[in-house]
C-alpha cells in the first residue's frame, strides 16, 4: 500500500499552510464536470442554477452528479451539498424549498450548523433563493466565503462553492440578477454556472 504523502500548499481558501493528502488513489477526473481537468489534489465540480420551470438546478462533485433533474432530488429554493474536503465524501445533500408553505428557515439553519472545519459547501438555487435567507443564515454563508449572499433578491440565480472556516472570499460564486429589462427568459434570468477545481482541505486546519 502506497504511503500517504502530506503536501503543504497555500490554497485560495486559507492564507496559511493547508495540509492536503494524496494516496495515489485519486486521478484527474472527466465526466459530468465538463471542460475542466483537475490535478490530483483537487476535486472537480460543476454547478448550475435552475431556469424558470424548465431546467432543474444541478450539482456535480468529484465526477459524480449529486443533485439534479436526472437524480430527481433538486427543487425550487436552495439545493445544498456538503462534502468532506479531505476525502471528497459527500456527507449530505438536501433541497430547501423556496415556497410560501415552507418558509420556516429553522431546518436550513440546523443543516448549516452541522458544518465542521474542512467541509465544502456547494449551493445551486432555483426560482427563488431568498425565502429562507434570514440575516443569521446570510451571515453563515458569508462566513463560508460568499460575497453576494447579503444582497440576493427574489428570482436571482445563485451558485456558490465555499468552505467552513475560511477567512477570504471564495472565487467560486456567481449571481445572475433578476431584471425584467435584461432577463433571458422574460420573468427569469439565464442560468448561472460555475465549473472549477476545489482544493482538498484538512479537517484539522
Amino acid at each position: 500500500m502506497e504511503l500517504i504523502r502530506v503536501l503543504v500548499v497555500l490554497n485560495f481558501f486559507f492564507r496559511q499552510p493547508v495540509y492536503l493528502f494524496w494516496t495515489g488513489l485519486f486521478n484527474p477526473h472527466f465526466g459530468c464536470c465538463p471542460h475542466k481537468r483537475c490535478s490530483i489534489n483537487y476535486f472537480p465540480f460543476h454547478i448550475h442554477s435552475g431556469v424558470a420551470n424548465v431546467v432543474a438546478a444541478k450539482t456535480c462533485f468529484n465526477n459524480t452528479i449529486i443533485m439534479g433533474g436526472i437524480k430527481n432530488n433538486a427543487g425550487q429554493g436552495l439545493n445544498i451539498v456538503l462534502a468532506n474536503g479531505a476525502t471528497g465524501e459527500v456527507l449530505r445533500n438536501k433541497n430547501f424549498p423556496g415556497i410560501l408553505e415552507s418558509r420556516d428557515p429553522e431546518e436550513l439553519l440546523v443543516y448549516l450548523k452541522t458544518l465542521k472545519r474542512g467541509h465544502i459547501v456547494l449551493v445551486a438555487s432555483h426560482i427563488d433563493p431568498t425565502q429562507k435567507l434570514t440575516d443569521e443564515i446570510r451571515a453563515i454563508f458569508s462566513a463560508l466565503g460568499s460575497t453576494v449572499v447579503k444582497s440576493l433578491k427574489p428570482r436571482d440565480g445563485w451558485v456558490f462553492t465555499g468552505a467552513y472556516g475560511i477567512n477570504v472570499a471564495s472565487p467560486f460564486e456567481k449571481v445572475i440578477q433578476n431584471d425584467v429589462r435584461s432577463n433571458t427568459y422574460e420573468d427569469w434570468p439565464e442560468m448561472g454556472e460555475i465549473i472549477g477545481c476545489c482544493p482538498r482541505i484538512s479537517e484539522t486546519e
